[in-house]
């Protein structure tokens, strides 16, 4: 038992899977992203339009009928809270794609559970993986942004991939929990998505942390997406470096998450096939 329980918690065991079977999650990975816009007429266009029809909605409702301002930060115009926001909507964007696709990943794939040699390991990953390769144009939507509407142009973008790294380790762990409840409790997918839209609002995306009471700002600061929105906000749109300590606390409490969402769908994944 003791040695069962070590291997689960191996911080190794997930890369040694990765690696065995790093053809295959690149496969699979390249075809769910070929078939998110299949037999669409315009195709990846999507991909580009469709945050920037949402970029335009929000923008409109808060800077413009709620008259929402940013703060000292930047100017204040309604072009820059827009920039501000958009980078939020981002990296919100990436984690909830990635746990809604993921909460359904195996009942979809049911055929593949019953493949006693398939590694079921490999599915929330493709789900993470397909997700943050379609999210690359929100960012460089949001780079023309910043070079635009903010006259921000600096070598600490480079950073913005120290803070995407534990946002994947996150949420790759919330994956694997929610892939694996999903399997279980079939209302998982509507009541992840509850839990997202409250999440929405509860982080800074509309908002800077500062516009909340001091109060209940803890509420805010214990949410590790707000680690990752603002840190990304202070590289790649203030030109700041990352808080190290906020940044590198949130990075444990990622890997922790990883862990213990591995570790849960380690344990579950041998009733998948009674339950399909």
């Amino acid at each position: 038992m003791i040695r069962k329980l070590i291997g689960v918690f191996d911080v190794f065991a997930l890369p040694k899977i990765i690696w065995r079977n790093w053809d295959l999650l690149v496969q699979m990975t390249r075809r769910a992203v070929e078939q998110r816009y299949r037999g669409a007429s315009l195709g990846l266009v999507w991909s580009f339009v469709q945050p920037l029809m949402m970029l335009c909605v929000y923008t409109f409702v808060f800077s413009v009928v709620l008259n929402a301002r940013w703060g000292v930060e930047v100017d204040g115009g309604r072009g820059s809270f827009a920039v501000i926001m958009f980078c939020g909507m981002a990296m919100f964007n990436l984690f909830s794609e990635s746990s809604l696709a993921s909460s359904g990943c195996i009942v979809s794939n049911a055929n593949l559970v019953t493949k006693v040699m398939f590694p079921l390991e490999v599915l929330p990953l493709v789900q993470v993986a397909s997700t943050f390769i379609l999210g690359i144009p929100w960012f460089l939507m949001l780079f023309i942004g910043a070079w635009l509407v903010l006259g921000v142009v600096g070598w600490s973008m480079l950073l913005l991939p120290i803070i995407m790294v534990p946002l994947a380790l996150f949420t790759l762990g919330v994956a694997y929990f929610v892939a694996s409840v999903g399997v279980f409790v079939r209302d998982t997918q509507y009541a992840l998505g509850v839990v997202i839209q409250i999440l929405f609002f509860s982080t800074p995306i509309f908002y800077p942390v500062s516009f909340v009471p001091k109060e209940l700002q803890w509420i805010l600061l214990w949410n590790p997406l707000t680690v990752f929105i603002e840190q990304a906000r202070n590289v790649f749109l203030y030109g700041h470096m990352p808080d190290w300590f906020f940044l590198g606390l949130a990075t444990l409490v990622s890997l922790v998450v990883l862990q213990l969402g591995y570790f849960f769908f380690f344990r579950t994944k041998r009733g998948f096939a009674d339950v399909l």
